[in-house]
């Protein structure tokens, strides 16, 4: 590989226009506008009881899969090609410079708001300065396992990759949720040596490898079915549990929980059809899809910092009933986002901290 990859995510140094799948810009926007939703509906998600939670918690429910789709897509893209030690140290720089410039201008906003903190340094070391900056440390954690996960792509066959992940699902994600209910496991095994996010990328590489770009006999819209009904489980397993402690829970919210990494499969299988379906080489919707994914990691990057603004003027999930604010200020966000970025990246000093 010549040219390192950012990844993952959210964007990337990509192939050649020639041999660009135009569907893994897509994934990336809609994955991008998901982690926004989250965070828009986030602020009012303790307040159970309140008018619009019902809101709050769908929306949250239908957008958990953002994140797994960023570690999913990040998998398709990275796990056929071959690493080297040198080109992990790259793709390392390539966060980590993002990662200290944003922990310092969130450090820099947390001031200007009245939060003094001394050892910045400290703070960024021991980890994320601002919630949504965690995404960063555990793709790093991530890349030092792509040799093995390519190893684990290339070398095997389908089945035993699925006989794999099988395991991992339940050592990353079923055991860690009976802890979570009950304080206790049932099974002795130790399961704590199966990374979860690494298994993302592995998942998403074997369904971008074996599945169909557009599924046959309307699967596309039968994933839609499967996230919404998952999405729909998700909500009402978090009022029961929320309901069951007396607050807001996010037990099954997290990345971990089982219904949310069912529920990625499906979003995974959607997000790519619909993107392929749509987005033909060359057509305006393509060029401002992949302007926006050019976009999209500085998106991610600096959107929490344009919601504290928006918060400012009173722009949040409740400008207006909630079931419209979260996508009307989640959109809002994301264009606002995109031209912060833009401007960023036409300064060379800020531009290596928001990178294509």
């Amino acid at each position: 590989m010549t040219k390192p990859v950012l990844s993952a995510t959210i964007s990337a140094a990509s192939p050649p226009s020639a041999s660009r799948d135009h569907a893994l810009d897509g994934m990336r926007v809609i994955a991008t506008l998901l982690v926004i939703a989250i965070h828009v509906s986030a602020k009012g998600f303790g307040a159970m009881g309140e008018r619009g939670w019902w809101a709050l918690n769908a929306y949250e429910s239908l957008a958990r899969v953002a994140v797994p789709l960023f570690f999913m897509i990040s998998g398709a893209l990275l796990l056929p090609r071959s690493h080297t030690i040198a080109s992990i140290g790259r793709r390392e720089w390539r966060i980590g410079l993002p990662l200290i410039g944003w922990s310092l201008i969130y450090l820099l906003w947390l001031r200007y708001g009245g939060q003094h903190h001394r050892d910045w340094l400290g703070m960024i070391v021991s980890g994320p300065v601002m919630g949504h900056l965690w995404y960063l440390y555990a793709l790093a954690g991530a890349y030092v396992f792509l040799p093995v996960l390519a190893v684990f792509h290339q070398a095997l066959p389908a089945r035993m990759q699925l006989f794999s992940l099988l395991f991992w699902f339940v050592g990353a994600s079923l055991v860690p949720l009976e802890i979570a209910l009950t304080g206790r496991r049932l099974v002795g095994i130790d399961w704590g040596s199966l990374p979860l996010y690494p298994g993302y990328m592995a998942l998403g590489a074997l369904l971008y490898r074996h599945l169909p770009a557009v599924p046959r006999r309307g699967g596309v819209a039968w994933a839609a079915v499967a996230w919404a009904l998952l999405a729909l489980a998700i909500a009402l397993a978090t009022w029961w549990r929320s309901d069951r402690v007396a607050h807001a829970d996010e037990t099954f919210y997290v990345y971990s929980s089982p219904l949310v990494l069912l529920a990625a499969i499906p979003a995974f299988v959607f997000a790519r059809g619909l993107s392929a379906a749509c987005i033909r080489s060359g057509s305006a919707l393509q060029r401002a899809v992949a302007a926006f994914a050019g976009v999209s990691f500085g998106v991610y990057l600096s959107h929490v910092l344009v919601l504290f603004v928006l918060d400012g003027y009173g722009i949040d999930y409740r400008f207006v009933n909630p079931w419209l604010a979260v996508p009307l200020v989640t959109l809002l966000a994301a264009a606002l986002s995109a031209v912060l970025v833009r401007i960023m990246q036409a300064i060379p000093l800020l531009r290596a901290i928001v990178p294509r």
